[in-house]
């Protein structure tokens, strides 16, 4: 018998873990029968999972999402499905596993409610294990890219892994997918290099690619892009995103001739070479044309919450291109 919960953002190593946990755990002759995926079930259910009697073919596992009961008041249970939920969980079968997971939304600095009843409960008999998000700048990030290439058979040196963070943020399941497509364009060939990760990866979606784009003013892409990431996210979304990201490249901008890109990365605690690859594209860029372009998107963003647009996508779509 084992019970764990796991929660965070990076979705990618959670998936990993749980994947390892079902080969040590169950016969892979009997996965179909003895792994259920249930998402933020009902009272019942949930106990029907945990009470559950051992199969004839050994181990079970069920993977029971629970996002709903831990973060915010989506759902929740009274005092006495908790007592319940307390003695099931304490005389649990030992050919009887179970993952509770609760995943937290990327960029959210969010985590379970451990003020929560049903969380005392849960993490009392379970393994707890947070997935943290990685930060762009930590360098236990690039030794995760590094283990990731090699998995796939990949080299790649430490400025490369640099460049990729650059080109796609620090999400673990985009640079994955991402790792495997420049495998299969280098293949035979096995070893990453700047040219391979420009050509086949600068089109990725993610909000740092149309940051960058703006900058460029390049406008066919700039709406091809943020087509790609609205199907995804929501678009005030990525206009926080966006809004960030411009906070940062005016401070660097202001910055870049009163402290050196090592300070200014301590300061926004990021890595210095994503600072210096950043001041490089400020170049020729002013530093009110900065302050324009975030007043745009702080505008556009502003006239949609307080409804005074209805043409969301107009007003939106106007703000990336001025």
């Amino acid at each position: 018998m084992a019970v764990f919960l796991f929660y965070g953002q990076e979705e990618y190593l959670m998936e990993k873990e749980i994947k390892k946990l079902k080969s040590e755990l169950l016969d892979n002759s009997f996965m179909s029968m003895a792994y259920k995926v249930f998402d933020n079930p009902s009272f019942n259910t949930l106990l029907d999972c945990i009470q559950s009697a051992p199969l004839m073919f050994g181990n079970t596992l069920s993977l029971i999402y629970i996002d709903k009961y831990l973060m915010g008041a989506k759902l929740s249970l009274d005092d006495k499905q908790l007592e319940c939920l307390d003695s099931a969980l304490s005389v649990i079968n030992n050919s009887v596993n179970i993952i509770f997971v609760c995943k937290v939304p990327r960029d959210e600095n969010k985590k379970p409610d451990a003020r929560k009843k049903i969380y005392k409960i849960i993490s009392k008999y379970s393994q707890v294990k947070e997935f943290a998000q990685y930060k762009t700048y930590q360098k236990e990030l690039n030794a995760q890219i590094a283990k990731m290439a090699k998995e796939k058979d990949l080299t790649i040196n430490s400025n490369n892994i640099n460049l990729l963070i650059e080109q796609l943020g620090a999400n673990l399941t985009l640079i994955d997918s991402e790792l495997e497509k420049l495998k299969v364009a280098l293949h035979p060939g096995k070893t990453i290099e700047a040219e391979s990760i420009k050509k086949y990866c600068s089109a990725s979606e993610d909000v740092f690619v149309l940051a960058d784009l703006i900058l460029q003013g390049n406008k066919n892409e700039i709406l091809k892009q943020y087509n790609l990431l609205t199907e995804k996210r929501h678009p005030l979304e990525i206009f926080s995103i966006l809004q960030s990201n411009f906070q940062r490249f005016i401070f660097i901008k202001n910055y870049q001739k009163r402290m050196s890109a090592k300070d200014i990365a301590l300061k926004l605690k990021l890595h210095e070479f994503i600072v210096m690859k950043t001041q490089e594209k400020l170049k020729n860029i002013s530093f009110d044309s900065l302050i324009k372009k975030r007043e745009t998107l702080l505008n556009a963003e502003y006239k949609i919450k307080t409804g005074q647009s209805a043409l969301s996508d107009i007003v939106l779509e106007l703000a990336l291109l001025s």
